[in-house]
């Protein structure tokens, strides 16, 4: 049998809120619904007496002392009204006393007093029906914080009632493991007979998942899908937190990430979610087998040594994201070119496979270039969006960066769009062609590769030190940061622009010796 303290905790009860008096000094053996408080001195002992009408605080004295005498676990207050120190206004000094002495519970619950009775019973007989109970409270609140190992602790000791805790299990304990991917995490909690001790097992088995990542059911991959649509559109001092979250979920949030955004363009809008959400499973079922087992979340395969780069390491999750799917597939280095190909190769694939299941949906998909880390899986995602194709033709399309150039070329040609990218590079440009144009190549190869020193210089053919040299001669003249996501964007369109609407040959090094570090 429980105290009221243990009972609390069970499904139900939430309402249900302590006043005065101790919470584990009487077993509880039943409970009844008490119509007039001058027969609480009959009531058996271990009952939990609700009141079926408000008590005046001379009478609710009375009625604390009866309940107390008889044995009582606690009395149930209803339809009370607050007083300013938080505790209801017929609760008087003398009621406190006269609870804390004799060792009864006061309560206050409100709403429906019937299910309240029910849920009492339930709990006090510890039948299946409460068991299951537990084991489906549990299961909403663990999933809730899935990831998360010391909230899915405290979750699943909410739902039974008893402590869980982060550890292996010891004698008189139960317990439960799952392999996360930080390694393998375990629960314990105080062994229960009966059907309880059947609810402590259920429940520290589905916490032990879902502290460990949620291994690969369907609720940990809807967990990680809603992660990714968080980071999809939230602000962008947000993606820090988003990301560690996502590193608790095991989804892969620092490699190198391609994104395919799907359209329903033939369905309308009241219909295109759940369309959508059809097309992500059967997506992500077509795109796990076809990239092997790795490309479940939460997994690694050692790239082989003839393909460092094999659709084996490749991983994929999916979100929902303003009327469109989202399928994210996840390096563990830069995918290159092949990568690139591939990707896109499957994005038809799956595409045309989907078409014939569905072809009312007029699917059309956009493919992203690779980019790495949480703010990479932002940049990919709006290169896919640019790239779905519109009307008639291929139903898959890659993100071209020189199709980008031609409508930035026709964003230029405004008054406006040429004004601001002369005011913004105007320090630059007023070094002259000769000079500002290697400077103006550097910083669109700089913020290309994501303010990477090393790849710029790759792209350019250029060393390293002459990329910083020649980026911090852009800073000092315009005096901008480059850690503003704003900045780099405006910088980044106003160099595409300018340079696109000028083309020049870009500059090289002479007699195959490397920019020096001074090169400006």
């Amino acid at each position: 049998m429980a105290n009221i303290l243990e009972l609390l905790s069970s499904p139900g009860l939430e309402a249900v809120r302590p006043l005065v008096g101790p919470l584990d000094a009487v077993e509880v053996t039943g409970v009844r619904l008490e119509p007039r408080p001058d027969r609480l001195s009959a009531i058996p002992a271990g009952t939990v007496a609700v009141l079926l009408a408000p008590v005046p605080g001379h009478l609710l004295d009375v009625a604390v002392r009866d309940a107390a005498a008889a044995g009582a676990a606690a009395l149930v207050l209803t339809g009370v009204t607050e007083a300013p120190h938080g505790l209801p206004a017929e609760v008087t000094a003398t009621a406190r006393a006269l609870a804390e002495r004799g060792r009864v519970a006061v309560l206050y619950a409100e709403g429906d007093l019937a299910a309240l009775v029910v849920a009492v019973e339930r709990a006090v007989a510890g039948s299946a029906a409460d068991a299951l109970a537990r084991v489906a409270a549990a299961a909403r609140e663990v999933t809730a914080v899935a990831g998360d190992p010391d909230r899915v602790a405290a979750a699943a000791g909410r739902a039974l009632g008893v402590p869980v805790e982060l550890r292996a299990a010891g004698p008189g304990e139960e317990g439960a493991a799952a392999a996360g991917p930080d390694g393998e995490i375990r629960l314990a909690a105080p062994a229960r007979p009966g059907h309880a001790g059947t609810a402590v097992r259920s429940v520290l088995a589905l916490a032990a998942l879902a502290a460990a990542g949620g291994g690969h059911g369907d609720v940990p991959v809807r967990s990680r899908g809603r992660l990714l649509a968080e980071l999809l559109v939230a602000p962008q001092d947000q993606a820090a937190r988003l990301a560690a979250r996502g590193r608790a979920l095991a989804l892969p949030v620092d490699g190198w990430h391609i994104a395919l955004r799907v359209e329903a363009g033939g369905l309308d809008a009241s219909n295109r979610p759940k369309a959508l959400d059809a097309v992500m499973s059967q997506a992500l079922t077509l795109l796990r087998t076809w990239d092997g087992p790795a490309a479940a979340p939460g997994t690694t395969t050692a790239p082989s040594a003839s393909s460092p780069q094999s659709a084996d390491s490749v991983q994929w999750n999916a979100a929902l994201v303003d009327d469109a799917l989202v399928l994210l597939s996840t390096w563990p280095a830069d995918p290159g070119t092949n990568g690139r190909r591939a990707t896109l190769a499957r994005a038809r694939r799956v595409v045309d496979r989907l078409a014939g299941l569905r072809p009312e949906a007029g699917l059309r998909c956009g493919v992203g270039s690779p980019h790495r880390g949480p703010l990479g899986i932002r940049t990919s995602a709006r290169e896919a969006r640019a790239a779905v194709p519109r009307g008639a033709g291929a139903a898959v399309a890659a993100h071209d960066a020189v199709g980008l150039d031609r409508m930035l070329l026709e964003w230029y040609a405004s008054d406006t769009a040429r004004e601001a990218v002369s005011e913004l590079l105007a320090p630059v440009l007023a070094l002259g062609p000769e000079r500002a144009e290697p400077l103006l190549r550097t910083l669109q190869g700089y913020l290309d590769h994501n303010n990477s020193p090393a790849r710029a210089a790759d792209a350019l053919h250029l060393h390293r030190n002459a990329v910083g040299a020649r980026i911090r001669k852009v800073v000092q003249l315009t005096g901008a940061d480059l850690n503003e996501p704003d900045v780099r964007l405006a910088l980044q369109l106003a160099c595409r622009a300018g340079l696109s609407a000028h083309p020049t040959e870009p500059a090289t090094t002479t007699g195959g010796t490397p920019d020096s570090p001074t090169t400006q």
